[in-house]
């Protein structure tokens, strides 16, 4: 049986562990971790690659490279392009982890194709493939505090570039990282490309009686 490869990219600077702008490479991390993966180093692709083979209960089996780019974040497009190239991976089979200051954190979304949305990232990652057609998980991690978020460079730049706090961690492993690192989230990925959903909680209802009433240095590069 033929397997379908698929690569899975965290994007980060790997000189700035436990940073917002990490959150993609963190995810990757977390995976590789719930599968004991060893991680190498390919200096062709100048990244940390690592790979298993899944199968689904379908009988399918995907070859997935799960690459961390060694460049910073705004240069790292090279290091995806070159891995793309030397594996043969359709773009449609890509998928690239990144932070977004869009989406409050833990949220997640999966995107298809399109603009980088000001991630400059994403904008690396178009650039050496000439093209916009790959899939993006995208990782919210919030905006500056209300006070102070002015939307400037300084601010932004400041903010994506700060560690996570130790309660921030713990929400990212509870909510984020458990969409691939059980229930077969991992495989839901690669053989339907869909994120894993929540269940639904339900709400419990009371019956209101008349008794009752309801109660209402290198930062330029690294982002």
């Amino acid at each position: 049986m033929a397997s379908t490869k698929i690569l899975l990219v965290g994007l980060g600077n790997a000189i700035l562990p436990n940073t917002r702008h990490n959150v993609g490479m963190m995810a990757i991390d977390a995976i590789a971790k719930s599968l004991n993966l060893a991680w190498s180093q390919n200096r062709t692709w100048k990244s940390d690659v690592t790979e298993t083979t899944v199968r689904t209960e379908n009988s399918k089996e995907y070859q997935i490279t799960f690459l961390k780019p060694r460049e910073l974040m705004n240069i790292s497009g090279s290091c995806v392009a070159k891995a793309v190239k030397e594996l043969a991976i359709p773009l449609n089979n890509l998928y690239i982890f990144h932070d977004d200051m869009q989406r409050d954190l833990g949220k997640v979304n999966l995107k298809g194709n399109g603009s980088a949305n000001g991630h400059n990232g994403i904008k690396s990652v178009i650039k050496s493939l000439r093209s916009e057609e790959f899939k993006r998980v995208r990782i919210g991690i919030g905006r500056p505090p209300a006070n102070i978020d002015d939307r400037s460079y300084q601010i932004v730049a400041k903010f994506v570039l700060s560690k996570f706090t130790p309660n921030e961690i713990q929400q990212l492993e509870k909510s984020v990282y458990p969409m691939w690192t059980q229930q077969g989230g991992l495989e839901l990925l690669c053989e339907k490309g869909e994120l894993l959903k929540e269940p639904k909680k339900k709400n419990k209802k009371r019956k209101v009686t008349q008794e009752q009433s309801a109660e209402p240095n290198c930062v330029k590069a690294c982002i």
